[in-house]
């Protein structure tokens, strides 16, 4: 049985049609290639040689020399060439030119000194006047006649005398309820007015104010017993009048100057 076998592997072995035929130039392709590798493993081997000196801040013009021709040739033909692909970008030169120039001074201007800013005048304000007083109390006005003023509907109706002769008439208002808070004289008109207890003049003084409250508002002011009197200017002609208890006011009048009826 032995032998069967080896009878059987002797005639395989011998069948010229099981043989394999190797190309003539098999043999040399074989060898380039495996040249070929090798040169590929020492290209990437030097590449990564090349980057690691690189990225440790070494540049390659400080590479010593290098005696093997194999490898600078490989290095040559793996890494791309700069200097032949792209031209080097153009250098650029900055300058700058600083130039002086000295301008004389303004001359300093008038009210100012030479180390700070100019001072503007200091102009004095006057004070401001105080308002102007009126010869009127509401719709009520000195000097007007009596048909004007019963038109404005301020007076108080009937009239009473107010004088013993009868000349002039009295009346009270719709503010006042003296009845002698008006008193018109049939030549002049109104002659008196009285402000209401709560008014004030355009001073601010009124019924509770003091004398001497009364005389720092008017300084012109007089004393003729227990009035106060203050001639106004103006037209027409009229005097305030102050009616105190010799140490507050208790009544404020406007008087016409030009008065005919007894006793205003």
């Amino acid at each position: 049985m032995a032998d069967d076998l080896d009878d059987e592997l002797r005639r395989l072995f011998s069948d010229d049609r099981l043989d394999v035929h190797v190309s003539p130039d098999a043999t040399d392709a074989v060898l380039r290639g495996a040249d070929r590798r090798r040169r590929r493993r020492s290209a990437m081997a030097t590449a990564l040689a090349v980057v690691t000196l690189v990225g440790a801040g070494i540049g390659l013009t400080q590479l010593p020399p290098s005696t093997d021709t194999t490898s600078a040739d490989v290095l040559a033909t793996s890494l791309p060439s700069t200097s032949s692909s792209s031209p080097p970008p153009p250098s650029i030169s900055t300058v700058i030119v600083t130039s002086v120039v000295t301008v004389n001074p303004p001359p300093n201007p008038p009210n100012s000194t030479t180390t700070g800013s100019p001072t503007k005048p200091r102009t004095s304000v006057p004070p401001s006047p105080p308002p102007s007083e009126t010869a009127g109390v509401g719709a009520l006005v000195l000097g007007m006649s009596e048909a004007d003023a019963l038109k404005t509907k301020s007076l108080v109706e009937p009239s009473t005398p107010a004088d013993p002769e009868g000349k002039c008439v009295a009346y009270a208002t719709t503010s006042v309820p003296d009845n002698n808070a008006v008193i018109i004289s049939p030549a002049r008109g109104i002659v008196r007015l009285t402000l209401p207890s709560i008014a004030k003049t355009q001073r601010g003084i009124g019924v509770g104010s003091t004398v001497a409250e009364v005389k720092a508002a008017y300084p012109a002011a007089t004393q003729s017993g227990t009035e106060l009197r203050v001639e106004m200017t103006g037209t027409p002609r009229w005097t305030y009048v102050f009616e105190t208890d010799g140490a507050t006011v208790t009544t404020v009048r406007k008087r016409l100057n030009a008065s005919d009826c007894p006793g205003v």
